[in-house]
């Protein structure tokens, strides 16, 4: 495991607003490529986007940075994204992890270790309000094999309950995708994009409101 010297501990921040007053908010995203938005028609359509304009509607001082990562897995986040986030000292971290670890089929325990660790260093190197998305359900992906969709959401469930525990743990806020996706999927259509996994606009528009609503 890499070992993070970050510069910004919670006193140096607070040293720093005293001496220079207030900053702009900062937005982070962290994640995998539902963060990044793979599947909206634009990359403003993305969840994140969608969120820093709602932001920016009453903080015109607002700052966004995007970290997410197509195929990252919450190991990758810890290795390159994490110190990142850190050091741009931010008001609010959204974080969509574990789609990843679920395809590439990370041990259980190396999960928890590394989401465990995430989260707490996010909140003893930060001031910041972090709201985690839980994995969704991807069973409900028409580009899975019918084969794969049970055991896929048999594991989401097992990553699913690390997530929620570290969240409640730590208390984050927690936006319930994997519920979310089951019950959206009853009531809408045109929610996956045409790769057939990632959301469409409309979906990440749903996605983002739930974010929203907590803020």
């Amino acid at each position: 495991m890499k070992i993070f010297s970050f510069v910004n501990s919670k006193w140096i921040i607070r040293l720093r607003r005293f001496l220079f007053g207030p900053k702009k908010f900062v937005y982070v995203a962290l994640g995998d490529s539902l963060a990044e938005g793979i599947g909206a028609s634009h990359s403003s359509k993305s969840f994140p986007s969608l969120v820093f304009t709602k932001i920016k509607q009453g903080k015109k001082q607002a700052a966004f940075h995007n970290l997410g990562k197509g195929g990252a897995r919450v190991r990758d986040v810890l290795e390159s994204q994490l110190e990142k986030a850190v050091g741009l000292d931010p008001d609010l971290v959204t974080i969509t992890i574990g789609a990843n670890d679920l395809r590439s089929r990370t041990k259980l325990k190396h999960f928890e270790k590394d989401f465990y660790h995430l989260i707490k260093t996010l909140k003893d190197k930060t001031n910041a309000e972090i709201i985690i998305s839980n994995i969704p359900d991807v069973s409900l992906a028409p580009s899975l094999p019918v084969f794969i969709r049970f055991l896929s959401r048999f594991v989401t469930r097992r990553l699913n309950k690390v997530i929620n525990k570290h969240a409640q743990d730590f208390r984050c806020i927690l936006v319930d995708l994997y519920n979310g996706s089951r019950l959206y999927a009853q009531k809408y259509t045109g929610l996956i994009s045409e790769d057939g996994l990632h959301p469409s606009d409309k979906g990440y528009a749903l996605w983002a409101n739930a974010i929203i609503f907590h803020l």
